[in-house]
């Protein structure tokens, strides 16, 4: 029988950091990587493309462009793709990759370690592993292989900046999991509803206004002045944001930014749950001047699927 192919995309890392007088920083190559498991010989053929060498703090919506573009270019010659990357921000390009890749008909798979590879007690074996596993399963879509857990692209969080569980899956079920040496789905193997169709035109003019109590409306409308073309409002609860009741009433911002067309997107604090604006009388007046809500989407889910959204229009 022929071995599957399997592409891995390095992109930088704690997985693939060394220490230097100044920290940990990206060092390993994605060869690197692969030399931790010298049997994947046995179970596939593995190639590597090195992409990037960076902290994941620095990554941008340009370098979830190239990731996909990695992907896209070579979603026929390969079975699947193992994404190495920092975890700081791999919920966020997970989430764009998912929106990104619309009806893709392969595993892309994104993991990373808490520990550098090779260092003691590092879990960067153990998540290579599972996520060669998820990759060579023919799952199709794009997810998170972590601590045991295959989690949906658009449903991740890191939660934890210390414990090697590091991820959790917010408002949908886990995808998979791993125990006893094999590796589970909750859900047979779901076929694309489509075509597959890469989508690459981002307009990052959107941000995240988290409410706390005595914030100003005006930092909205700064938002709104400087061009931002969607703002994502973290309000309280179900989706609580200060009214006409509050000496900070964002109502006549609200208006003010359907008016400069500016749209806004309503999440909430809460780590689980989602959002329902129509709770609460604050809620419901905020949906009846345009804002929209994000309902169980994540901060990092939403914020790519508005920059596709605007990046089309």
């Amino acid at each position: 029988m022929e071995k599957k192919k399997i592409l891995v995309i390095a992109t930088g890392g704690t997985i693939a950091s060394r220490p230097t007088p100044d920290g940990l920083m990206p060092a390993l190559s994605g060869e690197d990587l692969l030399a931790l498991l010298p049997e994947l010989k046995e179970v596939c053929d593995v190639e590597c493309r090195e992409l990037l060498q960076l902290d994941s703090t620095n990554l941008s919506p340009r370098h979830w462009i190239l990731m996909a573009e990695a992907v896209a270019e070579n979603r026929e010659i390969y079975d699947g793709f193992v994404i190495t990357h920092g975890t700081d921000t791999m919920a966020y390009s997970a989430a764009a990759l998912y929106y990104m890749l619309e009806n893709m008909d392969k595993p892309v798979i994104l993991t990373g370690s808490m520990v550098p590879a090779g260092e003691t007690g590092s879990d960067a074996e153990d998540h290579l592993r599972l996520a060669f596993q998820a990759a060579l399963s023919g799952h199709p879509g794009v997810y998170i292989a972590f601590g045991n857990q295959i989690i949906y692209g658009n449903d991740a969080r890191k939660l934890s900046s210390q414990d090697m569980a590091a991820f959790g899956n917010i408002n949908r079920p886990l995808a998979g999991s791993f125990a006893g040496g094999h590796l589970l789905w909750q859900e047979e193997n779901p076929l694309p509803k489509g075509p597959f169709q890469l989508h690459d035109k981002l307009d990052t003019r959107v941000g995240v206004l988290k409410i706390v109590p005595g914030l100003s409306p005006s930092m909205l409308k700064h938002f709104v002045d400087d061009g931002y073309k969607a703002v994502i409002i973290e309000g309280y609860g179900t989706g609580g944001i200060p009214d006409q009741e509050s000496e900070n009433n964002f109502l006549p911002l609200f208006i003010y930014a359907k008016n400069h067309g500016c749209r806004l997107i309503c999440t909430t604090q809460c780590t689980y749950g989602g959002v329902y604006m129509d709770h609460y009388e604050m809620g419901v007046r905020a949906l009846r001047l345009g804002v929209e809500s994000g309902g169980k989407l994540t901060t990092e889910a939403l914020l790519a699927k508005v920059m596709i959204e605007l990046g089309e229009k």
